[in-house]
């Protein structure tokens, strides 16, 4: 098409420059005539462009042209028509993500790069309770909460948030995708936090009601073992005493653990010297197991803010676990301070963990070998509460292990809870 087109160009030119040279020949001024004739030529396809040009711009109708300008007008509006049809389907498109992101349960707000929300859904405006004109804004300036500030600010979206936002318990997943954009994902888990909370107080208050009648056996077989008693009630009574001992164990472990868990981590702390509750935890240690040796390793002075019964809790868990699992001699403990915060290490030379149990360790009565559990008197939950203690210092434990060479526990407390 393109083909004919040029070719019908070329024979209007050459039409009437011939008409002009022919007109000239007969006068005897050939040159003048060609020259004329040219001259007419371009006349026509200035005047051409002239209507091309205004009707691009809706000035006037499109150019009646056989030749090159008619050939360009009528690819335009071809063009014009399929970007026309494609414009319709995306928008179509869009409505109808529009319209399945708008009938979703979850939140979803659009972020830039730099937090300035883009759109939102209504879910999103009834969670958040933002309004139409929020649009635009940060997104730290509408949700305050430090958690979430700092979550975002960190920028490390790997894993979701949990927080509370004016008494409701949300879960925000941020998503980086194009260039420089953000979705959040905001689910509301108020009701599933009701239930948990319902959990963790029905296995308080089970623990704390065992609690009694564990102090009343405890009591009456502490009250026996200092009686004569026949030879073969001596072993039956040993055992009474071990099992009781360990059930009482598992009940404080249990009540501790549900105060943790029901704890908020927003609540206001105190700040406490790492290094310092680290050297009492060693000396406490030696009333647990005499040939036990804890090396304590640090630079000098740790003054964190956080919760010192907690972190006291956890630090005796791991250096407790480190002596039982361990060879039961040394455990060495290091603080290493960094522009990052405080590294705290716990390394034992025991005989290892194997890599299929270190992502479920960490799980309430989760056990490597149930019968080494059954010998120590371990209750399956030092690490659980261990990892409850960390989360309320945002901080979260890392477990390395080889077998046959002893395992390292540790957790980094970050640079802001540092005084």
């Amino acid at each position: 098409m393109y083909k004919g087109a040029f070719q019908r160009e070329i024979l209007r030119v050459s039409v009437i420059s011939g008409a002009g040279l022919a007109a000239g020949w007969s006068l005897d001024y050939p040159l003048y005539g060609l020259i004329a004739g040219l001259v007419v030529s371009q006349i026509f396809s200035i005047r051409n462009a002239d209507v091309l040009y205004k009707w691009s711009y809706r000035m006037g109708p499109p150019p009646q042209d056989s030749g090159l300008t008619g050939y360009a007008a009528d690819r335009m509006i071809r063009r014009e028509k399929s970007l026309k049809n494609r414009l319709l389907n995306q928008a179509k498109m869009l409505q109808r993500y529009n319209q399945g992101i708008e009938a979703l349960k979850d939140g979803v707000v659009i972020l830039d790069s730099a937090g300035h929300i883009s759109t939102f859904n209504g879910a999103a405006t009834r969670m958040l309770r933002l309004r139409k004109d929020d649009s635009g804004q940060h997104i730290t300036h509408l949700i305050r909460s430090p958690h979430f500030v700092r979550y975002f600010n960190a920028a490390d979206y790997s894993e979701p948030l949990q927080f509370e936002q004016r008494s409701i318990a949300l879960q925000v997943q941020i998503t980086e995708f194009g260039v420089d954009q953000k979705i959040m994902l905001i689910r509301d888990i108020t009701e599933r936090k009701r239930v948990e909370t319902m959990r963790q107080n029905f296995i308080a208050d089970v623990s704390h009601e065992l609690r009694t009648p564990l102090t009343v056996i405890n009591g009456y077989l502490e009250m026996f073992s200092d009686m004569d008693i026949p030879a073969p009630m001596v072993k039956a009574m040993q055992q009474m005493s071990s099992q009781s001992a360990r059930m009482t164990n598992l009940v404080n472990d249990l009540i501790e653990l549900s105060k943790l868990e029901s704890a908020s981590s927003e609540r206001n702390g105190s700040t406490f010297d790492l290094h310092e509750l680290c050297s009492q935890i060693a000396s406490e240690m030696k009333g647990y197991r005499e040939t036990a040796d804890v090396v304590i390793e640090a630079t000098g002075p740790v003054n964190i803010e956080g919760f010192r019964d907690e972190m006291h809790s956890a630090l005796t868990n791991l250096v407790t676990n480190a002596i039982k699992y361990g060879d039961g001699t040394r455990v060495d403990v290091r603080i290493r301070v960094s522009d990052r915060g405080a590294q705290v290490y716990v390394k034992d030379k025991g005989p290892g963990i194997a890599p299929e149990h270190l992502s479920r360790i960490t799980e309430r009565f989760y056990r490597v070998d149930e019968s080494r559990d059954s010998q120590t008197g371990g209750s399956g939950l030092g690490l659980a509460i261990v990892k409850h203690a960390l989360e309320h210092h945002d901080s979260e434990l890392e477990i390395e292990s080889v077998l046959g060479k002893g395992s390292t526990f540790s957790f980094l407390i970050p640079q802001f809870r540092l005084k």
